[in-house]
Protein backbone atom coordinates (compact mmCIF):
# COMPACT_ATOMS: atom_id res chain seq x y z
CA UNK A 1 0.00 0.00 0.00
CA UNK A 2 1.44 3.32 -0.97
CA UNK A 3 1.22 6.51 1.11
CA UNK A 4 -1.91 7.83 -0.67
CA UNK A 5 -3.74 4.53 -0.47
CA UNK A 6 -3.01 4.31 3.22
CA UNK A 7 -4.41 7.79 3.78
CA UNK A 8 -7.64 7.02 1.90
CA UNK A 9 -7.97 3.81 3.90
CA UNK A 10 -7.72 5.63 7.20
CA UNK A 11 -10.29 8.30 6.27
CA UNK A 12 -13.09 5.86 6.99
CA UNK A 13 -11.88 4.99 10.45
CA UNK A 14 -13.44 6.55 13.58
CA UNK A 15 -9.93 7.14 14.83
CA UNK A 16 -8.07 9.32 12.40
CA UNK A 17 -4.35 8.92 12.11
CA UNK A 18 -2.11 11.59 10.75
CA UNK A 19 1.30 10.33 9.70
CA UNK A 20 4.33 10.86 7.50
CA UNK A 21 6.35 7.93 6.23
CA UNK A 22 9.56 8.17 4.29
CA UNK A 23 11.08 5.08 2.74
CA UNK A 24 14.74 5.22 3.52
CA UNK A 25 15.97 2.16 1.60
CA UNK A 26 14.57 -0.71 -0.32
CA UNK A 27 16.80 -3.72 -1.06
CA UNK A 28 15.95 -6.72 -3.15
CA UNK A 29 17.48 -10.07 -2.24
CA UNK A 30 16.54 -11.44 -5.57
CA UNK A 31 14.88 -10.29 -8.73
CA UNK A 32 11.44 -11.18 -7.50
CA UNK A 33 8.84 -8.41 -7.63
CA UNK A 34 8.36 -6.24 -4.55
CA UNK A 35 5.01 -6.67 -2.91
CA UNK A 36 3.18 -3.54 -1.90
CA UNK A 37 2.93 -3.06 1.85
CA UNK A 38 -0.46 -3.28 3.50
CA UNK A 39 -1.74 -1.49 6.63
CA UNK A 40 -4.14 -2.54 9.32
CA UNK A 41 -5.37 -0.13 12.03
CA UNK A 42 -6.58 -1.33 15.41
CA UNK A 43 -8.77 1.31 17.09
CA UNK A 44 -8.74 -0.48 20.45
CA UNK A 45 -5.01 -0.62 20.73
CA UNK A 46 -4.62 2.58 18.71
CA UNK A 47 -1.84 0.96 16.69
CA UNK A 48 -1.04 0.78 13.03
CA UNK A 49 0.24 -2.54 11.68
CA UNK A 50 2.16 -2.42 8.39
CA UNK A 51 2.99 -5.67 6.62
CA UNK A 52 4.16 -6.90 3.28
CA UNK A 53 4.34 -10.38 1.76
CA UNK A 54 2.07 -11.63 4.55
CA UNK A 55 4.41 -10.59 7.27
CA UNK A 56 3.78 -7.81 9.77
CA UNK A 57 6.99 -6.05 10.30
CA UNK A 58 5.83 -2.87 12.03
CA UNK A 59 3.29 -1.93 14.71
CA UNK A 60 3.16 1.79 15.37
CA UNK A 61 1.72 3.69 18.31
CA UNK A 62 1.85 7.47 18.76
CA UNK A 63 5.18 9.11 18.06
CA UNK A 64 7.88 8.80 15.45
CA UNK A 65 9.51 5.49 14.63
CA UNK A 66 12.30 4.48 12.35
CA UNK A 67 12.09 0.73 11.67
CA UNK A 68 13.73 -1.73 9.31
CA UNK A 69 11.56 -4.69 8.39
CA UNK A 70 12.60 -7.84 6.57
CA UNK A 71 10.31 -9.53 4.10
CA UNK A 72 10.51 -12.76 2.19
CA UNK A 73 11.64 -11.11 -0.92
CA UNK A 74 12.78 -7.82 0.30
CA UNK A 75 13.84 -5.71 3.12
CA UNK A 76 12.42 -2.22 3.74
CA UNK A 77 13.56 0.60 5.92
CA UNK A 78 11.43 3.73 6.58
CA UNK A 79 10.54 6.36 9.14
CA UNK A 80 6.90 6.87 10.07
CA UNK A 81 5.35 9.45 12.45
CA UNK A 82 1.81 8.86 13.67
CA UNK A 83 -0.76 10.55 15.88
CA UNK A 84 -4.40 9.70 16.57
CA UNK A 85 -7.37 12.00 17.11
CA UNK A 86 -10.78 10.85 18.34
CA UNK A 87 -13.31 12.45 16.03
CA UNK A 88 -16.09 11.87 18.51
CA UNK A 89 -14.41 13.34 21.56
CA UNK A 90 -11.94 16.27 21.42
CA UNK A 91 -8.84 15.71 23.39
CA UNK A 92 -7.74 19.32 23.52
CA UNK A 93 -9.56 22.74 24.16
CA UNK A 94 -8.81 26.42 24.81
CA UNK A 95 -7.04 27.41 27.96
CA UNK A 96 -8.60 29.87 30.44
CA UNK A 97 -6.09 32.56 29.53
CA UNK A 98 -6.91 32.16 25.84
CA UNK A 99 -10.64 32.48 26.58
CA UNK A 100 -10.07 35.59 28.72
CA UNK A 101 -8.03 37.21 25.97
CA UNK A 102 -10.79 36.53 23.43
CA UNK A 103 -13.46 37.92 25.76
CA UNK A 104 -11.43 41.07 26.45
CA UNK A 105 -10.79 41.68 22.75
CA UNK A 106 -14.46 41.18 21.91
CA UNK A 107 -15.43 43.57 24.72
CA UNK A 108 -13.06 46.27 23.50
CA UNK A 109 -14.31 45.93 19.94
CA UNK A 110 -17.93 46.01 21.11
CA UNK A 111 -17.27 49.13 23.20
CA UNK A 112 -15.70 50.94 20.28
CA UNK A 113 -18.58 49.91 18.03
CA UNK A 114 -21.21 51.04 20.57
CA UNK A 115 -19.49 54.37 21.08
CA UNK A 116 -19.45 54.99 17.33
CA UNK A 117 -23.08 53.92 17.08
CA UNK A 118 -24.11 56.26 19.93
CA UNK A 119 -22.40 59.22 18.28
CA UNK A 120 -24.07 58.42 14.96
CA UNK A 121 -27.51 58.17 16.61
CA UNK A 122 -27.04 61.49 18.44
CA UNK A 123 -25.89 63.21 15.26
CA UNK A 124 -28.91 61.87 13.40
CA UNK A 125 -31.29 63.07 16.14
CA UNK A 126 -29.71 66.51 16.12
CA UNK A 127 -30.07 66.83 12.35
CA UNK A 128 -33.72 65.68 12.52
CA UNK A 129 -34.45 68.15 15.33
CA UNK A 130 -32.87 71.05 13.44
CA UNK A 131 -35.04 70.21 10.43
CA UNK A 132 -38.11 70.10 12.66
CA UNK A 133 -37.25 73.49 14.17
CA UNK A 134 -36.88 74.88 10.66
CA UNK A 135 -40.34 73.56 9.73
CA UNK A 136 -41.89 75.14 12.84
CA UNK A 137 -40.14 78.45 12.09
CA UNK A 138 -41.53 78.55 8.56
CA UNK A 139 -44.99 77.70 9.87
CA UNK A 140 -44.90 80.70 12.22
CA UNK A 141 -43.31 83.44 10.08
CA UNK A 142 -43.40 81.89 6.60
CA UNK A 143 -40.82 80.69 4.11
CA UNK A 144 -38.79 83.54 2.54
CA UNK A 145 -37.94 81.25 -0.35
CA UNK A 146 -41.53 81.04 -1.62
CA UNK A 147 -41.88 83.80 -4.20
CA UNK A 148 -44.54 85.01 -6.59
CA UNK A 149 -43.63 87.40 -9.41
CA UNK A 150 -40.31 88.00 -7.68
CA UNK A 151 -41.95 89.02 -4.37
CA UNK A 152 -42.08 87.03 -1.16
CA UNK A 153 -45.46 85.33 -0.95
CA UNK A 154 -45.42 83.30 2.30
CA UNK A 155 -45.67 84.81 5.80
CA UNK A 156 -47.13 81.83 7.68
CA UNK A 157 -49.31 82.21 10.75
CA UNK A 158 -48.16 85.78 11.45
CA UNK A 159 -49.03 86.95 7.94
CA UNK A 160 -52.60 85.62 8.19
CA UNK A 161 -53.45 86.41 11.81
CA UNK A 162 -51.32 89.51 12.43
CA UNK A 163 -49.92 88.07 15.67
CA UNK A 164 -47.56 85.33 16.85
CA UNK A 165 -49.23 82.10 18.01
CA UNK A 166 -49.50 81.71 21.77
CA UNK A 167 -48.36 78.08 21.50
CA UNK A 168 -47.30 75.54 18.87
CA UNK A 169 -50.66 73.75 18.95
CA UNK A 170 -52.17 76.75 17.13
CA UNK A 171 -50.10 75.86 14.05
CA UNK A 172 -52.25 72.78 13.43
CA UNK A 173 -55.50 73.42 15.30
CA UNK A 174 -57.49 76.64 14.88
CA UNK A 175 -57.63 78.48 18.24
CA UNK A 176 -61.04 79.96 17.26
CA UNK A 177 -59.64 82.76 15.06
CA UNK A 178 -61.53 83.94 11.99
CA UNK A 179 -58.30 84.75 10.11
CA UNK A 180 -56.63 81.38 10.79
CA UNK A 181 -55.84 79.72 7.46
CA UNK A 182 -53.96 76.61 8.57
CA UNK A 183 -52.85 74.04 9.23
CA UNK A 184 -49.42 75.62 8.85
CA UNK A 185 -47.48 72.38 9.50
CA UNK A 186 -47.73 69.14 7.55
CA UNK A 187 -47.90 65.88 9.50
CA UNK A 188 -47.37 62.32 8.26
CA UNK A 189 -50.49 60.88 9.90
CA UNK A 190 -53.70 62.68 10.83
CA UNK A 191 -53.75 60.85 14.16
CA UNK A 192 -50.33 62.20 15.06
CA UNK A 193 -50.76 65.85 15.96
CA UNK A 194 -47.99 65.99 18.58
CA UNK A 195 -44.76 64.90 16.86
CA UNK A 196 -44.09 68.30 15.26
CA UNK A 197 -44.06 69.77 18.78
CA UNK A 198 -41.37 67.42 20.17
CA UNK A 199 -37.71 66.97 19.31
CA UNK A 200 -36.06 63.68 18.30
CA UNK A 201 -35.36 62.88 21.97
CA UNK A 202 -39.07 63.04 22.77
CA UNK A 203 -38.88 66.35 24.65
CA UNK A 204 -41.44 69.10 24.00
CA UNK A 205 -40.16 72.09 22.03
CA UNK A 206 -40.15 75.25 24.16
CA UNK A 207 -42.17 78.15 22.71
CA UNK A 208 -44.36 80.77 24.36
CA UNK A 209 -45.18 83.26 21.63
CA UNK A 210 -41.73 84.82 21.37
CA UNK A 211 -38.94 85.04 18.81
CA UNK A 212 -37.29 81.63 19.44
CA UNK A 213 -38.15 77.92 19.49
CA UNK A 214 -35.88 75.71 21.65
CA UNK A 215 -35.09 71.99 21.85
CA UNK A 216 -33.56 70.82 25.15
CA UNK A 217 -33.50 67.05 24.59
CA UNK A 218 -29.83 67.02 23.50
CA UNK A 219 -28.60 68.42 26.80
CA UNK A 220 -27.14 71.47 25.09
CA UNK A 221 -30.14 73.56 23.90
CA UNK A 222 -30.73 73.85 20.16
CA UNK A 223 -32.26 77.30 19.54
CA UNK A 224 -34.03 78.37 16.35
CA UNK A 225 -34.25 82.15 16.05
CA UNK A 226 -37.36 83.34 14.23
CA UNK A 227 -36.40 87.02 14.31
CA UNK A 228 -34.57 89.53 16.50
CA UNK A 229 -37.86 90.69 18.00
CA UNK A 230 -41.56 90.06 17.38
CA UNK A 231 -41.85 93.74 16.40
CA UNK A 232 -39.81 92.89 13.29
CA UNK A 233 -42.93 91.18 11.97
CA UNK A 234 -45.72 93.08 13.75
CA UNK A 235 -44.74 96.78 13.64
CA UNK A 236 -43.68 97.81 10.16
CA UNK A 237 -44.03 101.08 8.28
CA UNK A 238 -45.28 101.72 4.75
CA UNK A 239 -44.53 105.02 3.02
CA UNK A 240 -45.68 106.54 -0.25
CA UNK A 241 -47.06 109.59 -2.01
CA UNK A 242 -50.42 110.76 -3.43
CA UNK A 243 -50.70 112.47 -6.82
CA UNK A 244 -53.47 113.37 -9.25
CA UNK A 245 -53.48 112.72 -12.98
CA UNK A 246 -51.10 115.67 -13.62
CA UNK A 247 -48.75 114.63 -10.79
CA UNK A 248 -50.01 117.52 -8.65
CA UNK A 249 -49.94 117.19 -4.86
CA UNK A 250 -52.99 117.73 -2.62
CA UNK A 251 -51.73 120.88 -0.89
CA UNK A 252 -53.02 122.14 2.41
CA UNK A 253 -56.57 122.50 1.13
CA UNK A 254 -57.07 119.09 -0.49
CA UNK A 255 -55.05 116.83 1.81
CA UNK A 256 -58.00 116.18 4.13
CA UNK A 257 -60.08 115.16 1.12
CA UNK A 258 -57.88 112.12 0.59
CA UNK A 259 -58.61 109.07 2.72
CA UNK A 260 -56.16 106.16 2.93
CA UNK A 261 -57.67 102.91 4.18
CA UNK A 262 -55.73 99.76 5.00
CA UNK A 263 -57.05 96.37 6.10
CA UNK A 264 -54.87 94.97 8.89
CA UNK A 265 -55.18 91.55 10.58
CA UNK A 266 -55.39 92.05 14.31
CA UNK A 267 -55.32 88.64 16.02
CA UNK A 268 -58.60 87.79 17.71
CA UNK A 269 -60.18 91.04 16.47
CA UNK A 270 -60.10 89.90 12.85
CA UNK A 271 -59.59 92.46 10.08
CA UNK A 272 -59.36 96.06 11.28
CA UNK A 273 -59.61 98.90 8.77
CA UNK A 274 -57.51 101.95 9.63
CA UNK A 275 -57.79 105.38 8.07
CA UNK A 276 -54.99 107.88 7.41
CA UNK A 277 -54.52 111.27 5.70
CA UNK A 278 -51.56 112.38 3.58
CA UNK A 279 -49.49 115.49 4.17
CA UNK A 280 -49.89 118.59 1.97
CA UNK A 281 -47.02 117.26 -0.14
CA UNK A 282 -48.97 114.05 -0.71
CA UNK A 283 -46.50 112.01 1.35
CA UNK A 284 -47.88 109.49 3.81
CA UNK A 285 -46.37 107.08 6.33
CA UNK A 286 -48.37 104.33 8.02
CA UNK A 287 -46.89 102.40 10.93
CA UNK A 288 -47.70 99.34 13.06
CA UNK A 289 -48.47 97.10 10.08
CA UNK A 290 -47.87 93.33 10.37
CA UNK A 291 -45.71 91.74 7.68
CA UNK A 292 -47.66 90.18 4.83
CA UNK A 293 -49.63 91.12 1.73
CA UNK A 294 -51.88 94.04 2.66
CA UNK A 295 -54.81 95.69 0.90
CA UNK A 296 -54.96 99.51 0.54
CA UNK A 297 -57.67 101.85 -0.73
CA UNK A 298 -56.95 105.49 -1.61
CA UNK A 299 -60.09 107.58 -1.92
CA UNK A 300 -60.53 111.13 -3.09
CA UNK A 301 -63.81 111.73 -1.25
CA UNK A 302 -65.36 114.60 -3.28
CA UNK A 303 -65.54 112.50 -6.44
CA UNK A 304 -65.25 109.08 -4.76
CA UNK A 305 -62.32 108.27 -7.04
CA UNK A 306 -60.78 105.11 -5.55
CA UNK A 307 -57.46 103.41 -6.20
CA UNK A 308 -57.10 99.84 -4.86
CA UNK A 309 -53.73 98.21 -4.40
CA UNK A 310 -52.06 95.23 -2.74
CA UNK A 311 -48.68 95.87 -1.17
CA UNK A 312 -46.21 93.37 0.34
CA UNK A 313 -44.96 94.47 3.76
CA UNK A 314 -41.67 92.77 4.63
CA UNK A 315 -40.20 92.42 8.15
CA UNK A 316 -38.05 95.22 9.61
CA UNK A 317 -39.61 97.96 7.47
CA UNK A 318 -38.50 96.39 4.21
CA UNK A 319 -40.95 96.15 1.36
CA UNK A 320 -41.80 96.95 -2.18
CA UNK A 321 -40.60 100.35 -3.47
CA UNK A 322 -42.55 103.24 -1.86
CA UNK A 323 -46.03 103.52 -3.31
CA UNK A 324 -46.88 106.34 -5.67
CA UNK A 325 -50.66 106.51 -6.04
CA UNK A 326 -52.23 108.55 -8.84
CA UNK A 327 -55.91 109.41 -9.12
CA UNK A 328 -57.58 109.45 -12.50
CA UNK A 329 -58.66 113.12 -12.36
CA UNK A 330 -56.89 116.50 -12.16
CA UNK A 331 -58.08 117.18 -8.64
CA UNK A 332 -55.13 118.99 -7.10
CA UNK A 333 -54.20 121.38 -9.93
CA UNK A 334 -50.65 122.43 -9.18
CA UNK A 335 -50.54 121.29 -5.59
CA UNK A 336 -51.97 124.43 -4.00
CA UNK A 337 -55.59 123.48 -4.21
CA UNK A 338 -56.37 125.78 -7.11
CA UNK A 339 -58.89 125.10 -9.82
CA UNK A 340 -62.45 125.98 -8.72
CA UNK A 341 -64.44 123.08 -10.13
CA UNK A 342 -67.22 123.01 -7.54
CA UNK A 343 -66.33 119.40 -6.73
CA UNK A 344 -63.41 119.99 -4.39
CA UNK A 345 -63.78 119.80 -0.63
CA UNK A 346 -61.99 120.06 2.68
CA UNK A 347 -62.78 118.48 6.03
CA UNK A 348 -62.94 120.36 9.33
CA UNK A 349 -62.90 118.49 12.65
CA UNK A 350 -63.53 119.51 16.28
CA UNK A 351 -60.51 121.01 18.02
CA UNK A 352 -62.10 122.52 21.16
CA UNK A 353 -65.26 123.07 23.17
CA UNK A 354 -68.05 125.22 21.67
CA UNK A 355 -70.43 127.66 23.28
CA UNK A 356 -73.11 125.05 24.02
CA UNK A 357 -72.50 121.83 25.98
CA UNK A 358 -75.75 120.17 27.12
CA UNK A 359 -74.69 116.56 26.78
CA UNK A 360 -73.08 115.88 30.14
CA UNK A 361 -72.23 112.17 29.85
CA UNK A 362 -69.11 110.89 28.15
CA UNK A 363 -66.69 107.96 28.21
CA UNK A 364 -63.16 107.47 26.92
CA UNK A 365 -62.19 111.17 26.96
CA UNK A 366 -61.70 114.13 29.27
CA UNK A 367 -63.72 116.65 27.21
CA UNK A 368 -66.74 116.13 24.95
CA UNK A 369 -65.01 117.38 21.79
CA UNK A 370 -62.20 114.86 22.31
CA UNK A 371 -64.76 112.04 22.16
CA UNK A 372 -65.86 113.00 18.64
CA UNK A 373 -62.74 114.36 16.89
CA UNK A 374 -61.12 111.17 15.57
CA UNK A 375 -60.42 110.71 11.88
CA UNK A 376 -61.38 107.03 12.02
CA UNK A 377 -64.42 106.30 14.13
CA UNK A 378 -63.65 104.34 17.29
CA UNK A 379 -67.37 103.92 18.04
CA UNK A 380 -67.85 102.77 21.65
CA UNK A 381 -64.24 103.49 22.69
CA UNK A 382 -64.89 107.23 23.10
CA UNK A 383 -68.36 108.80 22.96
CA UNK A 384 -70.84 111.24 24.45
CA UNK A 385 -74.34 110.06 25.36
CA UNK A 386 -77.73 111.41 26.41
CA UNK A 387 -79.64 109.09 28.76
CA UNK A 388 -82.95 111.01 28.84
CA UNK A 389 -85.76 111.51 26.37
CA UNK A 390 -84.94 115.25 26.18
CA UNK A 391 -82.61 116.67 23.53
CA UNK A 392 -79.18 117.78 24.58
CA UNK A 393 -77.20 120.10 22.24
CA UNK A 394 -73.43 120.00 21.86
CA UNK A 395 -71.51 122.43 19.61
CA UNK A 396 -67.75 122.22 18.98
CA UNK A 397 -65.10 124.60 17.72
CA UNK A 398 -63.57 123.54 14.39
CA UNK A 399 -60.18 123.68 12.70
CA UNK A 400 -59.79 126.70 10.43
CA UNK A 401 -60.02 126.11 6.68
CA UNK A 402 -57.09 126.73 4.35
CA UNK A 403 -57.21 129.95 2.37
CA UNK A 404 -58.92 129.71 -1.01
CA UNK A 405 -60.34 132.10 -3.60
CA UNK A 406 -62.96 129.58 -4.75
CA UNK A 407 -66.65 130.02 -4.02
CA UNK A 408 -68.21 127.80 -1.39
CA UNK A 409 -70.90 125.47 -2.70
CA UNK A 410 -72.13 123.98 0.59
CA UNK A 411 -71.36 123.12 4.22
CA UNK A 412 -72.34 119.64 5.35
CA UNK A 413 -72.32 118.50 9.01
CA UNK A 414 -71.84 114.78 9.73
CA UNK A 415 -72.54 112.88 12.97
CA UNK A 416 -72.02 109.20 13.78
CA UNK A 417 -74.40 107.79 16.40
CA UNK A 418 -76.61 104.93 17.64
CA UNK A 419 -79.19 104.16 20.35
CA UNK A 420 -79.31 101.54 23.12
CA UNK A 421 -83.05 101.10 23.54
CA UNK A 422 -86.07 101.26 21.26
CA UNK A 423 -86.08 105.03 20.75
CA UNK A 424 -83.55 107.78 20.24
CA UNK A 425 -83.00 110.64 17.79
CA UNK A 426 -80.25 112.88 16.40
CA UNK A 427 -80.13 116.08 14.38
CA UNK A 428 -76.91 117.70 13.01
CA UNK A 429 -76.47 121.26 14.29
CA UNK A 430 -74.56 124.36 13.14
CA UNK A 431 -73.77 127.64 14.80
CA UNK A 432 -73.13 130.66 12.63
CA UNK A 433 -72.88 134.26 13.79
CA UNK A 434 -73.70 133.23 17.37
CA UNK A 435 -76.97 131.51 16.45
CA UNK A 436 -77.75 127.73 16.50
CA UNK A 437 -79.35 126.04 13.52
CA UNK A 438 -80.63 122.46 13.34
CA UNK A 439 -80.82 119.98 10.56
CA UNK A 440 -83.45 117.28 10.10
CA UNK A 441 -84.00 115.05 13.12
CA UNK A 442 -83.62 111.35 12.34
CA UNK A 443 -84.46 108.27 14.42
CA UNK A 444 -81.40 106.35 15.51
CA UNK A 445 -80.86 102.61 15.03
CA UNK A 446 -79.16 100.10 17.28
CA UNK A 447 -76.05 100.12 15.06
CA UNK A 448 -73.48 102.85 14.53
CA UNK A 449 -74.36 104.91 11.44
CA UNK A 450 -73.60 108.31 9.85
CA UNK A 451 -76.19 111.11 9.76
CA UNK A 452 -75.81 114.44 7.93
CA UNK A 453 -77.43 117.71 6.92
CA UNK A 454 -76.35 120.19 4.22
CA UNK A 455 -76.57 124.00 4.25
CA UNK A 456 -76.03 125.47 0.80
CA UNK A 457 -76.24 129.04 2.17
CA UNK A 458 -75.34 130.64 5.46
CA UNK A 459 -78.48 130.17 7.62
CA UNK A 460 -77.61 133.29 9.59
CA UNK A 461 -77.57 135.64 6.57
CA UNK A 462 -79.33 133.64 3.87
CA UNK A 463 -76.45 134.52 1.53
CA UNK A 464 -73.78 132.33 -0.02
CA UNK A 465 -71.11 131.18 2.30
CA UNK A 466 -67.86 133.05 2.60
CA UNK A 467 -64.56 131.80 3.90
CA UNK A 468 -64.84 134.28 6.75
CA UNK A 469 -68.14 132.62 7.72
CA UNK A 470 -66.47 129.19 7.72
CA UNK A 471 -63.68 130.39 10.00
CA UNK A 472 -66.15 131.25 12.77
CA UNK A 473 -68.71 128.45 12.57
CA UNK A 474 -69.22 125.67 15.12
CA UNK A 475 -70.82 122.27 14.50
CA UNK A 476 -72.35 119.47 16.56
CA UNK A 477 -75.70 117.77 17.10
CA UNK A 478 -78.84 117.52 19.14
CA UNK A 479 -79.11 114.08 20.75
CA UNK A 480 -81.59 112.25 22.91
CA UNK A 481 -82.16 108.72 24.18
CA UNK A 482 -84.97 106.91 25.94
CA UNK A 483 -84.16 106.59 29.65
CA UNK A 484 -81.33 106.29 32.12
CA UNK A 485 -80.66 102.75 30.88
CA UNK A 486 -81.28 103.39 27.17
CA UNK A 487 -79.15 106.22 25.83
CA UNK A 488 -78.55 107.95 22.54
CA UNK A 489 -74.79 107.86 21.77
CA UNK A 490 -72.52 109.91 19.46
CA UNK A 491 -68.88 109.09 18.63
CA UNK A 492 -67.85 111.37 15.74
CA UNK A 493 -68.55 114.85 14.25
CA UNK A 494 -66.99 116.48 11.17
CA UNK A 495 -67.79 119.13 8.55
CA UNK A 496 -67.23 118.93 4.78
CA UNK A 497 -66.90 122.25 2.97
CA UNK A 498 -67.47 121.86 -0.77
CA UNK A 499 -66.17 124.56 -3.12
Amino acid sequence: MNFLSLTNFLKHLRWRMSFACRFQSLKHSRSAPLNRPSATFSPREKELHISTSGRTFLSLGRGCHEVTGEGKYNSISYKCCTSFVNLGTSTKGFSLIELLIVVVVIGIMAGIAMQSLTVAVEDSRQVQTERKLDRVSKAIVGDPGIMQDGIRADFGYVGDVGAFPSNLAALYTNPSLTLWNGPYVQIDHTEDTLSYRTDSWGQALAYSGGATVTSSGHGTPIIKKLCDSTTDYLLNTVAGAIRDKNDSTPGTIKKDSVNILIDIPSGSSGIVTRSYRPQASGAFSIDSIPAGRRFFKFIYTPSNDTVRRYYTVLPRHQGDPPMVVKFSGTYFSGGGGGGCTGTDSMILRPNGSGTTAEIINRTGCSANWQCVDEVTADDAVSQVYQNTSSFGLDQYALTDPSASSCSIVSVKVYCRAKRDGSTGDIGPALQSGGSDFYGTTTALTNSWANYSYTWTTNPKTGAVWTWANITSIQAGARLRGQSSTSSGRMTQVWVVVKY
